[in-house]
C-alpha cells in the first residue's frame, strides 16, 4: 500500500493512535493451529503490532519475522523490537519470502503467515500463491482486520464519523480502491484457493451487533476491537487513515485540519462531549484461518 510507505508517513502516530488485538482472539489462534510451532511471518506487520502481540501470546513458537514494504514502518518496528531476539523484522514485499534464504524461501518452511489490516490492498490470487510455496502442510494461514469505527455509547454519531470517512467533500475520494471497499465489506466475497487451503474457519461482527448485552454474548468467539480514548484521540486515529495522508498531501494548511473540524462536529451534535471526553470506541472486524493441504 503506496501510502504507508512514504517516508513522510507517520508511523510513530500510527503506532499511538491504532488499536490492538484482543488477547482473546490469540487463544482462538492458538487453538487453531496444530504441529510443529517454530515460525511466524507476519506480512505486512506495520509497526509491528501484531507480530509483538503473537510473540507474547503465541505458545511455544520460537521465530516471529515481521515484513512490511515500508521502511518507514519496519524502521518503527526495529526500534520497539527490545531485546527479543525471537522477533526481527524485514523490509519486503508481502509476494515476496526470499528474506528466508535460498534453502528455505518457496520450500513450505513455515508453521504460519499472517496478514492483519493489510490484505485488503494485495492481488489475493497472488498472495495466497506466494503463502502456499511457504507455508508447511498443515500450516496455519490467518488472515485478520477492522475499519469503520464507531462510538459505541452514541448511536446518533454513527453518521457523523461514516461522512468524515467516505463524503465526497471530505475524505472519500482520497482512498485508494478497490481495497478500501473490499475491507470495508470484511473481505466476505474473498475465498481461500481450495488447491492449496482447507478448514476454513472466520468469524467478523459489526459494532451494532456490540449495543447489547445479548449481541455482545453472541460473539465470544469473534475477533472484538474496542478500545477507549477522548474525542481527541478519535481525530489522532483518522490522521493515520491512507486517505487523510493522502488529503493532506494535497490540501496542506490551505484550509481548517479535516481531523480537527471532525472534533467540533462531534461537540456540536453530541454537546455533552468535549475534546477531552473519554467515549469507548469499536470497530467492524473480521477474521478468516485456514490450513495448507
Amino acid at each position: 500500500m503506496s501510502t504507508f510507505s512514504e517516508r513522510d508517513f507517520d508511523a510513530e502516530r500510527y503506532d499511538r493512535s491504532r488499536p490492538c488485538y484482543p488477547n482473546e482472539y490469540y487463544a482462538v489462534l492458538n487453538e487453531y493451529h496444530q504441529g510443529v510451532r517454530h515460525c511466524v511471518v507476519d506480512v505486512g506487520c506495520g509497526p509491528g503490532t501484531a507480530t509483538f502481540q503473537m510473540a507474547a501470546l503465541l505458545n511455544g513458537f520460537e521465530q516471529f519475522v515481521g515484513t512490511d514494504i515500508s521502511q518507514t514502518m519496519i524502521e518503527r518496528a526495529r526500534a520497539a523490537s527490545g531485546r527479543d531476539e525471537r522477533v526481527s523484522f524485514q523490509v519486503s514485499s508481502a509476494y515476496d519470502f526470499s528474506f528466508l534464504g535460498d534453502a528455505k524461501a518457496n520450500r513450505q518452511t513455515l508453521d504460519m503467515v499472517t496478514a492483519v489490516e493489510c490484505v485488503h490492498w494485495l492481488d489475493f490470487a497472488t498472495f495466497q500463491s506466494s503463502v502456499a510455496a511457504n507455508l508447511r502442510t498443515g500450516g496455519t494461514f490467518a488472515i485478520w482486520g477492522y475499519a469503520d469505527a464507531a462510538f459505541i455509547d452514541y448511536p446518533e454519531l454513527d453518521a457523523v464519523l461514516d461522512d468524515v470517512s467516505y463524503a465526497n467533500d471530505q475524505l472519500g475520494p482520497f482512498w485508494q480502491q478497490p481495497g478500501r471497499n473490499a475491507l470495508r465489506g470484511m473481505l466476505e466475497n474473498w475465498v481461500f484457493d481450495t488447491r492449496y487451503f482447507t478448514d476454513e474457519q472466520s468469524a467478523k461482527v459489526r459494532v451494532a451487533d456490540l449495543r447489547t448485552p445479548q449481541g455482545l454474548h453472541a460473539q465470544q468467539r469473534a475477533l472484538i476491537i474496542s478500545k477507549e480514548m477522548t474525542v481527541s484521540d478519535y481525530a489522532n486515529y483518522v490522521k493515520t487513515f491512507s486517505a487523510y495522508h493522502t488529503w493532506k498531501t494535497k490540501h496542506g494548511d490551505s484550509e481548517q485540519d479535516i481531523a480537527d473540524r471532525l472534533v467540533e462536529t462531534i461537540c456540536r451534535v453530541q454537546p455533552e462531549l468535549t475534546p477531552d471526553s473519554k467515549v469507548k470506541v469499536a470497530w467492524n472486524t473480521f477474521y478468516k484461518l485456514a490450513r495448507r493441504i
